[in-house]
């Protein structure tokens, strides 16, 4: 259940690699509006125009954005474009704040992302602490990129004749329409194109009832971000439920694997809830 007597129309924006997800709050309901497309503080250019966009469509008394590799520019000056763009306040933060309020509606928990990308977020009632977050190139342990890249290294070994899986080789070329020197050509020269690595996520993960390597591949996705998320809880005070979000959680042997480890439940809102959440705040 929401909070009570949330103050007027309220707009969250969930960014992310694969999609942006967009809810209004609005005398209590939930209202999902028209998804925007792929974003990242990073490496989305024209950022700032986009978020507009879609702000000014859904003409709001307040917004909030969680959006993804925030750490890595200068968030205060987006925010204040915006502000100054569409005459709402705005409240901008990481993708991880806004899936943590979304699935805890606001209280203390710890929330781990498993999407495009991975990271985890936990606040304690006074601390805030995140864990991964690092972007495709340098971390993103166990999210949708990390599996479809260690797919493509299970088929190149195979047709090497170094191991890898057969049913691996078979099920990259059939997903990405491509023979592997065109592939391996695609990720080097484009490599801020992940939608050619996480496509294969699924298919990896529906590989495992079967390939003995997919399978591996999914369970030590799993503990990668179990890894996350004891990463946070250490240095949170007091126990503090856990949560997980995003698409890689749609494997029932990834979920059924991180749960067990951490006790994790499903969240109580999506994040793009949570976004709108954090724009109550300053409202």
């Amino acid at each position: 259940m929401l909070p009570a007597h949330l103050p007027g129309r309220l707009l969250g924006i969930d960014a992310g690699g694969s999609g942006t997800r967009v809810a209004l709050l609005d005398g209590g309901q939930v209202r999902e509006l028209a998804p925007g497309p792929p974003m990242n503080a990073l490496l989305t250019a024209g950022i700032a125009a986009l978020l507009e966009k879609i702000i000014r469509d859904a003409a709001p008394d307040a917004a909030g954005i969680g959006i993804p590799g925030l750490r890595s520019v200068n968030a205060e000056d987006l925010a204040r474009t915006l502000r100054e763009r569409t005459g709402c306040p705005v409240v901008l933060s990481g993708d991880g704040d806004a899936a943590r309020a979304g699935a805890f509606l606001g209280g203390p928990g710890v929330v781990v992302i498993a999407g495009t990308g991975s990271a985890a977020v936990g606040w304690d009632g006074t601390r805030l602490v995140r864990a991964g977050g690092r972007g495709f190139l340098l971390g993103d342990q166990g999210s949708a990129y990390w599996i479809g890249r260690a797919a493509v290294s299970a088929a190149l070994y195979w047709a090497d004749a170094m191991g890898g899986s057969p049913a691996l080789h078979q099920a990259v070329l059939a997903s990405t329409g491509v023979p592997l020197e065109q592939l391996i050509a695609k990720v080097h020269t484009s490599p801020a194109e992940r939608s050619v690595l996480t496509v294969l996520a699924p298919v990896v993960t529906a590989l495992a009832r079967t390939d003995p390597q997919a399978r591996r591949i999914s369970t030590r996705a799993a503990d990668h971000l179990t890894a996350l998320a004891r990463a946070v809880l250490s240095r949170l005070d007091g126990p503090v439920p856990v949560a997980g979000t995003g698409g890689v959680f749609s494997s029932a042997l990834i979920w059924d694997r991180f749960a067990a480890a951490t006790g994790a439940v499903r969240p109580l809102a999506a994040p793009a809830v949570g976004a709108a959440l954090l724009a109550a705040r300053d409202a």
